[in-house]
């Protein structure tokens, strides 16, 4: 079926289109109380998809939105949507504050109900079975999660998370997930089936009695040995999910690493967090100089410059273009936070090259969109492009958590394509609580 036509479930919320908002507030009472999978979900073009639907967004405004213009806050914080769209659903009423229609300079006061009427087109994922890997007695599900999957709903994906596929496809409703799992990254996700094995094992995870086992792919060639990274962690930018390794402010943050074998350029890496902080191996890695090597984030010289993040380097952002990549070192001292007000150059320099990325990519698909001599494909219900597919390589990154054990449980996954060859060499370095028990006596 043609993405743009009309879909089932989006039907089902609504009768009218999303530029009358009006008659979108006034269907979506019209929401079945039983959704099945059929009609949510549908594959095409090797990715699984969502059919199109009507969601109302309504939240009350957060301390860093009052003063700030309404087209201002879209604008910054959804940046999902070009501006262009936001001008037009601010003019068309589909956003609104406190129930009213506002032009695009109205400011936001404390206390404002701010709503969004969006006619939704979730990324497709991959078609990758959500395998179930253990379903135990006192309701522990273990979940072999794909990449491109997130865990819940957040952003633009609702039904296409873990969450939902467990309770549209699975039959379970009542989720607790244990574990946190980037959207990119594959492997074992630990969800609770009710609240008590939720925080029994996580409890667990806080004390450190659970251990922690990854692969990944890095890009070049990983030293022999085990290899300690102790770096502290920092977030940078909660809304662009940026982290870096800060010496002064960071976070406690421990990470051993064990090459498995190298080939093409690459190395397969064993990982062991002791910690477990955002990013965690993917940010030690960096530092270390051997980044995960397909990683859009922390193997990216438009973000970092030509050095990388190596040792902590920070990139420079210069008015001239030949010197756009040039590299300075992270003062002795950070200072200020870098969520709002951030006071430090290398901090703000940093955020604005990946502001700037993100940008390039944003403008990209756009043109990508109006290529063709039919242009790109519209939706009949709210007239905007529809994006263009993820290719097959960004729907993962080469991280995958292979193996997460405790006090009398352990429960592992096969091992991910980009790494079959681990299985010839992960036992000689794989957790073993006798022999961590005797390395510390």
């Amino acid at each position: 079926m043609a993405r743009g036509q009309k879909h089932k479930l989006s039907e089902s919320y609504v009768g009218g289109n999303v530029v009358n908002p009006r008659g979108a507030k006034n269907a979506k009472t019209q929401e079945p109380t039983v959704l099945l999978a059929k009609d949510v979900y549908y594959e095409e073009g090797g990715l699984q998809r969502v059919y199109p639907y009507f969601h109302r967004f309504a939240t009350h405004a957060k301390g860093r939105w009052v003063g700030r213009t309404i087209y201002d806050v879209f604008t910054k914080e959804f940046r999902d949507r070009p501006k262009a769209y936001y001008e037009m659903a601010i003019e068309k009423g589909i956003i609104e504050i406190n129930a009213e229609t506002v032009s695009k300079d109205t400011v936001i006061r404390n206390g404002d109900l701010v709503t969004h009427f969006i006619h939704r087109h979730e990324p497709p994922i991959s078609t990758q079975e959500l395998r179930i890997v253990r379903e135990t007695e006192d309701g522990l599900l273990v979940v072999d999660k794909p990449g491109s999957i997130p865990v819940h709903p957040t952003g633009r994906y609702n039904y296409n998370t873990v969450t939902k596929v467990l309770e549209m496809k699975h039959g379970h409703r009542a989720l607790y997930p244990i574990n946190r799992l980037d959207r990119l990254t594959s492997g074992l996700l630990l969800v609770g089936l009710n609240p008590n094995i939720a925080r029994n094992i996580e409890r667990d995870l806080v004390a450190h009695k659970i251990q922690k086992e990854y692969v990944c792919r890095v890009q070049g060639e990983f030293p022999e040995g085990r290899i300690v990274c102790d770096q502290p962690i920092r977030v940078i930018a909660h809304k662009l999910a940026l982290n870096c390794v800060d010496p002064t402010e960071g976070k406690p943050s421990l990470t051993e690493f064990e090459k498995l074998y190298s080939e093409d350029g690459h190395s397969v890496v064993y990982c062991r967090p002791k910690t477990g902080r955002t990013h965690q191996i993917r940010v030690h890695l960096q530092f270390l100089g051997f980044p995960v090597a397909n990683d859009p984030l922390y193997n990216n010289e438009e973000v970092w410059g030509s050095a990388m993040g190596k040792n902590g380097a920070l990139p420079q952002l210069a008015e001239e273009p030949e010197t756009h990549n040039a590299e300075i070192k992270r003062p002795a001292k950070m200072v200020g936070k870098c969520d709002g007000d951030q006071k430090n150059d290398s901090w703000k320099t940093l955020v604005k090259r990946m502001e700037d990325w993100k940008d390039r990519q944003d403008m990209i698909e756009h043109v990508n969109e109006c290529v063709g001599e039919k242009g790109p494909d519209v939706c009949d219900k709210c007239s905007n492009p529809v994006l263009p597919d993820p290719r097959p390589d960004e729907l993962c990154i080469w991280l995958h958590a292979w193996r997460y054990s405790g006090p009398g449980w352990a429960y592992e996954t096969e091992l991910p394509e980009w790494a079959q060859k681990a299985a010839d060499h992960i036992d000689r370095v794989k957790y073993c609580p006798e022999q961590q028990t005797a390395n510390e006596a």
